[in-house]
């Protein structure tokens, strides 16, 4: 009984830990981030699976397969199209679903995205990342937790279930799918730009400021502001556009704005926005540090560049079809093929990040924990 009552204690801020994807627009995402969605909104969207929410931990059988939205396949249309063997994306939030189940990136854990052809019956992996996944950075915003990875090469042509796992060091497991249309590619290309969903949002992250038109030949990217005796800030959203946790369509007030083709970096302590503009790309960097002189800017701003540069042109081998790993897609619930009920065994947080034994598509994180080799019984029975 007293180790029960420990327990439960230590789960009053599993509510606090939460993360969902946002690009391609997932099953049963919020209408502002899949314009397709209808029916009562999934509160619990970006909850653990078999989460209970903030009285408790994730110790019920999981939602299902796309965290219960896999029917929305045959009733949704595709919103995105890749090509087999090439470069895409996938990009997470923190965007918060119940007020009282603030959103969170968890500073970490591991991820694999991968694919089904045939509705969920099986899968195969595209790419795992190792560590660092969501990123270490309490920055939820799909432009700070944006990932790269490869479109495995022979794919089949046509409909196909794109399906996202992240499993964190607290032994809790989220899932979301997103319904994609898979061509024929050529197997290489400039690696892809963070997109928006269908419609553009009002913004509640910091906005950049825009620059003076520009000539064709130069990238249409927000040029550095004045230096001045006080730190330089993008201008603060509009009140108007600030969500409420008080309003009676809570779930359906819009997503952030998200600007297709920024990344964002935290750069010693100074927050940075990047893109890519036709020939290169610019950074524009930000902090706390008052009077902070212009050859500081200039430094942040510098490695920002080369940190973007390495993310943006990192290359990430691809898995061919035929031979892809089986993905497991079932993990932590009471009723889990691998590790189940491992937060009820496991109480305490992982000193590590999670690692898988494939092959192929493997995205190493950056080292900030070490790694530790999935086996479904390190939880115990």
């Amino acid at each position: 009984m007293f180790t029960n009552a420990i327990f439960l204690l230590a789960l009053v801020g599993a509510a606090q830990a939460h993360m969902s994807l946002f690009y391609p627009p997932p099953l049963g995402g919020a209408p502002s981030i899949n314009t397709q969605s209808t029916g009562s909104l999934d509160k619990e969207f970006n909850f653990p699976l078999g989460c209970c929410g903030s009285s408790g931990g994730p110790t019920k059988p999981s939602p299902g397969i796309c965290r219960g939205h896999l029917d929305k396949f045959d009733t949704e249309t595709a919103q995105v199209t890749w090509k087999s063997g090439e470069d895409a994306h996938f990009q997470l939030t923190d965007f918060t679903y119940d007020p009282d189940a603030v959103g969170s990136t968890h500073s970490g854990g591991s991820c694999q995205v991968g694919f089904s052809v045939d509705k969920g019956i099986t899968w195969k992996v595209a790419a795992s990342y190792h560590g660092a996944c969501p990123k270490h950075t309490e920055d939820g915003s799909p432009e700070a937790q944006t990932f790269d990875f490869k479109i495995p090469t022979g794919i089949p042509e046509g409909p196909a279930i794109f399906l996202w796992i992240w499993l964190n060091r607290e032994h809790e497991a989220f899932s979301n799918c997103a319904k994609v249309n898979i061509v024929s590619g050529s197997g290489s290309s400039p690696p892809a730009q963070p997109s928006t969903p269908a419609q553009p949002k009002p913004s509640q992250y910091p906005a950049m400021p825009q620059p003076p038109a520009q000539s064709s030949s130069k990238p249409n990217f927000p040029a550095p502001a004045p230096q001045s005796s006080t730190k330089p800030s993008p201008p603060a959203p509009s009140p108007s556009k600030q969500p409420t946790n008080d309003n009676p369509k809570y779930g359906e007030r819009p997503h952030p704005d998200v600007n297709s083709g920024d990344r964002k970096y935290n750069v010693d302590d100074w927050t940075c926005i990047c893109g890519q503009g036709p020939t290169n790309s610019r950074c524009f960097c930000w902090g706390d540090e008052v009077d902070a002189p212009p050859e500081k800017r200039a430094t942040v701003e510098k490695k920002a560049l080369r940190m973007h540069r390495r993310s943006l042109y990192k290359r990430v081998d691809s898995c061919d079809w035929a031979s892809a790993p089986a993905m497991e897609t079932s993990y932590y619930t009471s009723d889990a093929k691998c590790a189940p009920n491992a937060k009820i065994n496991m109480p305490e947080s992982d000193d590590f990040e999670i690692s898988w034994d494939v092959k192929c598509g493997v995205v190493q994180g950056d080292g900030e924990y070490p790694l530790k080799l999935m086996q479904c019984g390190m939880y115990g029975a």
